[in-house]
């Protein structure tokens, strides 16, 4: 059995219809410019109270356009007609805003898998019936016991089966987003629950970066970056069931894709690859007030998530002076003020303020390789590159190191020589 995940768009539908097979399970999801259109409309009826009839005739014009298909349009049209009688009349009271999006996105997932599934001809399900998930927090956990059940029970066919991607349900019935990316998890959480042979994921690029082979560890630092086509936490259920994954281009049907498992490329090269992560600023908090202050880490960071600032880098030298740590240009002042109101207990504490970008390199092979570091600061030391802080994973996969702003991309340039 194979798994695959399709992002649907129209210009790609006759592609994605193409490499279903029988016996497969391809799971659908819709596309960012589709969620928009969407949320535009949930907008107007929650916020701006305006009619939305023109807004769901273009939004059937984009389905329509996809299928021919007389029973499809149909169903397209009562759909959206369910959706707009729920946004209108006030069928979602005392329910809130992020709940209420859930349910109608999770509608227009099915609509782009029964999209898929009237040109396939296969056994539709619905991700909502799969994925059964429990709160934690503000977030929906997916529970994997009873979600496997599930998946087991319903994805059994001699058929094609077609599923919608990115949501599940609490068990108290209410629609959930499985958070970021999450029909490419809902692909990998398929593939380990039914012991597929492998996973294929199609995007619009050449796989992962043009690189042919990646392990998982690999390809998880490469997806932490924003550059990536899904997020590293889609890897960890094949990974722990040794399925290969292999990322193909929706768009470039002859090129083999990058082939994601425990082995990884063989070309001899010590760095698998770079990333960079441009328009950040480090701001380091240093002074004598912090030496032997227990805890002084923990309220810097938790004041920066009270502020809602997510941190991208942190380096912290040894004699306890200094903390450096990177956030986005436009979250920086907010993080500054955030930090002072909370250390005014604290003597002596300073901050700089410097734009960098972080350059890491990733590879499986730095591992118990003596004189990777050296190789890589040699590397930038040669080219007169100057570098501000840096920071090393203990699992000796990969180095960040963030140097001046205006360096960074020749830095990353020099070091995918390596």
């Amino acid at each position: 059995m194979i798994v695959k995940s399709f992002v649907l768009r129209r210009e790609s539908a006759a592609r994605i219809a193409s490499e279903c097979q029988e016996g497969a399970v391809i799971v659908v999801r819709s596309e960012k410019k589709l969620e928009t259109m969407f949320r535009s409309v949930i907008r107007k009826a929650l916020v701006e109270k305006q009619p939305l009839a023109e807004d769901f005739s273009t939004i059937e014009a984009y389905f329509n356009a996809i299928s021919p298909d007389p029973v499809y349009r149909e169903r397209v049209a009562a759909t959206l007609n369910g959706l707009a009688t729920y946004l209108s009349e006030g069928m979602y009271i005392q329910t809130t805003l992020t709940s209420i999006e859930d349910y109608v996105l999770s509608k227009c997932a099915r609509l782009c898998a029964e999209a898929v599934n009237v040109t396939v001809h296969g056994v539709l399900v619905d991700s909502t019936e799969l994925m059964i998930c429990r709160s934690h927090g503000a977030r929906a956990v997916v529970d994997w016991s009873l979600s496997r059940q599930e998946i087991t029970s319903r994805c059994v066919s001699d058929k094609k089966i077609v599923v919608s991607g990115g949501y599940g349900r609490l068990e108290t019935g209410y629609v959930v987003r499985i958070g970021r990316g999450g029909a490419y998890l809902m692909t990998t959480l398929i593939a380990a629950a039914l012991g597929a042979k492998r996973v294929e994921i199609y995007v619009e690029g050449a796989g992962i970066a043009g690189v042919m082979a990646m392990t998982y560890d690999e390809a998880a630092h490469y997806c932490s970056s924003d550059l990536a086509p899904f997020p590293s936490a889609a890897l960890w259920p094949v990974k722990a069931a040794g399925i290969p994954l292999v990322v193909r281009s929706i768009m470039d049907p002859d090129f083999p894709g990058t082939i994601i498992s425990a082995f990884g490329a063989q070309d001899g090269r010590t760095v698998s690859g770079v990333l960079l992560d441009k328009d950040l600023e480090l701001i380091t908090v240093f002074g004598t007030g912090l030496l032997g202050q227990v805890g002084l880490s923990s309220t810097v960071f938790s004041a920066l998530s009270g502020a809602g600032v997510n941190v991208r880098f942190i380096s912290q030298s040894s004699s306890e002076y200094s903390l450096s740590f990177a956030v986005l240009q436009e979250d920086a002042s907010r993080a500054v003020e955030a930090i002072v109101a909370h250390t005014g207990d604290y003597e002596d504490v300073m901050m700089l303020r410097r734009t960098v970008g972080i350059v890491t390199v990733y590879g499986d092979r730095m591992k118990n390789v003596p004189g990777t570091s050296g190789k890589v600061y040699g590397a930038l030391g040669e080219a007169g590159i100057s570098i501000v802080a840096a920071a090393q994973g203990g699992e000796e996969l990969s180095i960040s190191m963030a140097v001046d702003a205006s360096a960074a991309s020749r830095a990353a340039d020099i070091l995918r020589t390596l």
